[in-house]
């Protein structure tokens, strides 16, 4: 049988995903009707994670299952669901989960103990293969665009010469990581635009100049075209290698920044990429960028705005984003993929507007504020050797009395058929969201034959290479999960079953939206009404309105206690402070929460405080402390480990630091644990030591999120009343807000 996708690496002190990981619900319990949900007012949906790790511990043999293929899994004649282990069966028809038609039954299906060994029945997730065409020559003229995979490598080169050799760094990495089947070119861009030509051991370079204004006065292809570009990786690894050592920085300048004679024409760049390629019509295209400066030459130079926001509170674009607006259209069009690392050496590199390219297409951003926080060579090597999928397809089937609202993340809705969405491309670690609605008053119970039941279709493709050999397999595979939740009849059974993780990673997508759309204030102010208004009905329920001693803390649910720190991480951290972070990083950071799994995206919002006795052991002391001095000083270990997903920060108390070697020696245990959680994050978070009495200590100290801020600032939105001034002062100035405004709320 074909091989399937790899399941990705679980971080440290996380449990194995539990049966149905690919649909993970906020509530496990569905609401009965719209009054008791709007009654609980808590938000409802599901996050998607497609590429998901597919076994579990009561997972039967694959080996000893009956396989089928995706096109001949029996589907519903009316709501075109597929047949699953939820289905009931008759003597001649099986009748839908989702929507209660009857279906004629097929052979293979005839008796149940037949049916309890073939795959399609299983529950959790099934992996099923469409298509599979194996390529032993990728040059084969006969070969659709679609089984031809092609990669570029654009590199900046406007910038220092430190930043080129991260970037030649970067790039060997990615030739490392990338199938030796891979076509790959290799492009550099400064005033001017250069392909190399690596058919030979002595790589040629072709530039072209590129106009202040104005078209190319010849096309890329024209000097290069694309049979002469692409060579594969697997044979001309070393012409590759020795054009990439043999680049250079072409800056004027004497170190980083705007110096004179710096020109990066990054627009011109991408469009005489995508005008060749469309133009040849052979490829399935992926276009990796690594920058480090704004473009700022020729079609689609960038000008950073005056005033970051406009009279609605929403950040003004750069000048020149309509550009890369229109290059996202055309990506989208030719199915093509674009990937962009930007190691900062400007304040601002545009990322607002670069960010485009990306996201609708479903690449890959990642920013480093500066060169000195650059894992570039990690990164490049770990998000190309993971599987990934392109050409995707996703839709979730909802049974009687609900459906899907809308749709988040890094993909686009189609334009024909409701319900159904495009993802250009996504890896394992991919997330998604989506909304639920009920289509009618009566809710679920509209037909109490139909328990809640949801089923995830993602129709992808993907390059599984064939070992020892350039030839490479391109599959088309069908990943199906179908899962049934209980049903709740009042608000508390609500509250009992919320996923705080999940319910956070809904608010985020939310807010994201809101602030991209309505300004960061608006962000804001929705997030704290949304807070008081669950807080007020969470203490209706409980009956505790005439109680002075309102529960701000979700004290009677432990699964609720966490959402009260979680909405305060956020508007605390780089998500929502206006002033922690500048416009390029808030912009990655927008990306990012958007694609990550709530687990991933929880670190984000609300750094993990452990603890350790000593070097010499990979496991914490205590549980995860709260972000405050306090907890520090009565813990009985004198290590610190704070994990935002992003960074990993250790730090010593003097105590600590005078018995242990500072910074942890490479061969402890600790440096392993370390090192262990590294590789299980999509991207290298950066690791900092501090230490108590150093300079490095009030860099560790300011992480902690719930001591008191001296630099938030900026509009705070909500009622009139000063969030902003509370959140600053402290997790209990807030909570203390928070329980001001639901019993203003609720008299």
């Amino acid at each position: 049988r074909t091989p399937l996708l790899m399941s990705p690496t679980l971080p440290p002190g996380r449990a194995v995903p539990a049966r149905g990981t690919m649909i993970r619900p906020s509530l496990r319990k569905t609401p009965e009707n719209a009054p008791i949900k709007d009654s609980s007012g808590l938000p409802w949906g599901c996050v998607l994670v497609p590429l998901a790790p597919a076994g579990h511990m009561n997972s039967p043999d694959p080996s000893t299952l009956d396989p089928i293929g995706a096109d001949e899994v029996p589907r519903c004649s009316e709501c075109f669901g597929y047949i699953n282990a939820y289905c009931m069966f008759e003597r001649k028809n099986w009748i839908c989960c989702l929507c209660g038609s009857k279906n004629e039954l097929e052979s293979r299906y005839n008796s149940s103990a037949t049916r309890a060994g073939l795959e399609e029945l299983q529950r959790g997730i099934v992996d099923l293969l469409e298509e599979c065409v194996e390529v032993e020559d990728i040059y084969d003229p006969e070969l659709k665009p679609s089984e031809r995979p092609a990669v570029v490598a654009v590199l900046d080169v406007s910038g220092s010469e430190d930043f080129v050799e991260i970037g030649r760094s970067g790039i060997l990495a990615l030739l490392e990581a990338l199938p030796p089947s891979t076509l790959f070119g290799f492009i550099t861009v400064g005033a001017s635009v250069t392909a190399y030509d690596m058919r030979s051991p002595f790589p040629h370079a072709f530039s072209i100049a590129v106009p202040a204004e104005g078209d190319l006065a010849v096309g890329l292809s024209d000097v290069l075209p694309p049979d002469c570009l692409f060579v594969q990786l697997g044979e001309f690894k070393e012409n590759i290698a020795a054009a990439v050592e043999s680049v250079v920085s072409c800056s004027n300048s004497n170190g980083v920044g705007e110096g004179k004679g710096k020109r990066f024409a990054y627009g011109t760049a991408m469009e005489s990429i995508l005008e060749m390629i469309e133009e040849d019509g052979g490829y399935s295209l992926r276009i990796i960028s690594i920058i480090g400066s704004m473009p700022n030459w020729g079609p689609g130079a960038l000008t950073p705005p005056q005033q970051d926001e406009d009279t609605t509170g929403v950040l003004k674009a750069p000048k020149g984003t309509p550009h890369y607006e229109e290059l996202a259209e055309k990506v989208v069009a030719m199915s093509a993929s674009v990937d962009i690392f930007v190691a900062a050496e400007d304040a601002f590199v545009g990322l607002e507007a670069l960010e485009k390219l990306v996201t609708c297409t479903g690449g890959s951003l990642v920013y480093y504020p500066g060169l000195d926080t650059s894992a570039l060579p990690q990164d490049l090597y770990k998000t190309y050797s993971r599987p990934y999928a392109s050409k995707a397809l996703l839709r979730l089937r909802c049974s009687s009395g609900f459906q899907v609202a809308r749709a988040y993340g890094h993909l686009t809705a189609d334009g024909q058929y409701d319900n159904l969405y495009h993802v250009c491309s996504c890896h394992s670690e991919s997330c998604f969201a989506v909304d639920l609605e009920f289509d009618n008053p009566s809710g679920v119970s509209a037909n109490l034959d139909l328990p809640p039941t949801m089923q995830l279709a993602f129709s992808y493709s993907c390059i599984v290479p064939v070992p020892g050999s350039n030839a490479y397999q391109v599959q088309r595979r069908l990943r199906l999960e179908t899962v049934r939740v209980e049903t709740a009849r009042q608000a508390l059974d609500l509250y009992s079953s919320v996923d705080s993780e999940v319910l956070a990673a809904l608010l985020t997508h939310k807010i994201i939206r809101a602030q991209v759309t309505e300004g960061l204030g608006e962000g804001r102010m929705l997030l704290q009404d949304w807070l008081v208004i669950l807080t007020a009905k969470y203490n209706e329920h409980l009956l505790r309105r005439r109680d002075p001693a309102i529960d701000v803390g979700f004290s009677k649910f432990q699964n609720m206690m966490m959402i009260p720190r979680l909405v305060y991480g956020m508007l605390r951290g780089r998500l929502l402070d206006p002033l922690l972070v500048s416009r390029d990083e808030r912009a990655f950071v927008q990306h990012l929460c958007n694609s990550l799994a709530p687990e991933a995206l929880t670190l984000m919002l609300y750094p993990r405080l452990i603890t350790f006795t000593t070097t010499d052991t990979n496991a914490p002391a205590e549980g995860s402390l709260a972000l405050t001095y306090a907890s520090m000083s009565h813990s009985i270990s004198g290590i610190f480990l704070l994990d935002s997903y992003t960074d990993l920060c250790i730090y010593y108390t003097k105590a600590a630091k005078g018995k242990f070697q500072f910074p942890p020696p490479p061969d402890c245990a600790l440096r392993d644990y370390i090192q262990a959680i590294k590789a299980s994050r999509a991207i290298c978070p950066h690791v900092a030591h501090c230490a108590e009495g150093d300079q490095s200590d009030g860099d560790f100290l300011g992480r902690l999120l719930e001591e008191p801020s001296t630099m938030m600032g900026g509009p705070g939105g909500g009622g009139g009343k000063d969030w902003q001034g509370a959140t600053s002062k402290g997790f209990q100035a807030f909570l203390e807000m928070l329980k001001e405004e639901v019993t203003d709320f609720v008299e």
